[in-house]
């Protein structure tokens, strides 16, 4: 009987090894017209994840592409430059034209205000909009001679004409119509862009 009961647990001792021994799994190529009927090879499932991998940060801050207009190296003409913001506002605008060196460090726009018609787009036609104008506050505007000066006035013109789809603006100082010894603008004076800023 004490053979027995041996006997016995020898052979539940070899079927519970049997049982543990890890099984090897080995990777396996689908053939072609064989066992994979959904047609997925192997290049198609890395694409999908590479793909799932590029997904943009849905997190990551959205930014705003603006142009900068300032005065070139030689001094002579304006250049232009793209800028990513994270929001498209008169004071972000002016912080640009402050670091380009159009207007001068502690320079705040005090008020900026559009009137006239709607930026064109979806529904609205550029003619059957009216004309918008701006009109943009600032809290100073840098001194120069009458070339410079000219040069300022329009980098500061074109940047926000061109960023707020204006057809002309108007500059003041300190809710004053801008005037310098060199320039003095009216009420009816206006600022537009200029085309030929690299010439």
């Amino acid at each position: 009987m004490k053979r027995w009961i041996m006997f016995f647990a020898g052979i539940m001792m070899a079927l519970s090894l049997t049982a543990c021994t890890p099984t090897q799994v080995s990777e396996t190529i689908p053939q072609a017209g064989g066992g994979n009927p959904d047609g997925i090879t192997p290049e198609m499932v890395r694409e999908s994840n590479a793909a799932i991998e590029r997904l943009p940060d849905q997190d990551a801050p959205v930014y705003e592409m603006a142009f900068i207009y300032f005065i070139n190296s030689s001094g002579d003409k304006l250049a232009r430059e793209s800028v990513d913001l994270e929001a498209l506002t008169e004071e972000a605008l002016v912080n640009c034209l402050i670091e380009k060196g159009v207007l001068a460090e502690g320079t705040q726009a005090t008020a900026f205000n559009i009137e006239g018609g709607e930026k064109a787009g979806p529904g609205v036609e550029a003619a059957e909009s009216g004309e918008r104008v701006g009109t943009l506050d600032l809290s100073q505007f840098p001194q120069a001679d009458a070339a410079k000066e000219q040069l300022l006035l329009n980098a500061v013109a074109n940047t926000f004409i061109e960023n707020y789809e204006l057809d002309k603006l108007k500059i003041l100082v300190n809710g004053d119509l801008y005037t310098s010894p060199n320039l003095t603008m009216g009420e009816e004076d206006y600022l537009e862009y200029t085309d030929d800023y690299e010439k």
